[in-house]
């Protein structure tokens, strides 16, 4: 019953993990497409990327996707500059 409850747990540690920014698909809207939104697709791309491995370092080492659970996780900022600009430029 302990390896049960053990597993069912890391299971749910998992799907609460933040979202790779090359995963994330761009919402469609209606605002133009500035340089001040590109260069904050920038900024919270690398941050989201950063979360990523936060949370698989977290999940890991103590059961708990520790970025998402801060405020780590921008994958709504994302999904709305991607569908305003497209998919970043690396």
């Amino acid at each position: 019953m302990k390896r049960f409850a053990l597993t069912i747990s890391m299971l749910a540690g998992l799907v609460a993990c933040a979202t790779p920014p090359d995963k994330i698909a761009g919402v469609p809207n209606a605002g133009p497409c500035t340089q001040a939104d590109r260069e904050r697709l920038a900024i919270v791309t690398n941050q989201q990327n950063k979360a990523v491995t936060g949370d698989a370092l977290g999940v890991f080492l103590i059961g708990v996707p520790v970025s998402s659970m801060s405020g780590g996780d921008h994958e709504t900022e994302i999904a709305i500059l991607k569908g305003r600009c497209g998919a970043p430029k690396t």
